[in-house]
């Protein structure tokens, strides 16, 4: 009987001091192993030296390194066994990947444009995107206010904020009002 062969997703993180011929031997066990169990690599990342949120046994930079390789649950227990072992890897995480996960490919962003390139980029982008109006909405009061001189606008607002002032000094009348004891 055959093993079931599924997707992992595995981040490990190798001290950011490291040399890259430690970084080397460790991907070796790694793919030494994954050939001993009939596992495959089907995608490798290196993020770089990035800092690391806490410090892990002192130190305060890491490599991080994303695998996404397909093999059997005895050879994902092998391989974490292998990274508690190892001294160059200093912590990492696996994940198991849904059965039917399939791998998208990301472009590269182009390194080098030229000016002109650039703004034809630009006004594509902006022949894409809609118009300010159709996705704000606005109000007929505020299309008024917004054609108003800013001396009709003090006016306007003060108007409001009285109105509303005498509102709620109504409303709380009627409350009073309604509360005073022995009147029926």
């Amino acid at each position: 009987m055959s093993e079931v062969v599924r997707k992992y997703e595995l981040l490990y993180i190798h001290p950011g001091n490291l040399p890259s011929e430690d970084v080397e031997k460790v991907d070796e066990i790694l793919n030494g192993t994954l050939e001993k169990l009939a596992g495959e690599l089907l995608h490798r990342e290196d993020w770089g030296v990035r800092a690391l949120a806490y410090p892990v046994k002192k130190i305060a930079e890491g490599r991080y390194i994303l695998l996404r390789i397909a093999c059997p649950a005895e050879c994902l227990k092998e391989i974490e066994r292998r990274f508690k072992i190892t001294e160059s890897v200093i912590k990492f995480l696996s994940l198991r990947l849904a059965d039917d996960f399939v791998q998208e490919e990301i472009p590269e962003p182009a390194s080098e444009t030229v000016e002109g390139e650039e703004a034809s980029k630009e006004s594509v982008v902006a022949e894409e995107t809609p118009e300010k109006s159709a996705v704000t909405e606005e109000t007929p009061e505020e299309v008024v206010v917004a054609e108003e001189t800013p001396e009709e606008v003090v006016v306007a607002v003060e108007a409001e904020v009285s109105s509303t002032e005498v509102e709620e000094d109504s409303a709380a009348a009627d409350e009073s009002e309604d509360e005073k004891p022995g009147e029926e």
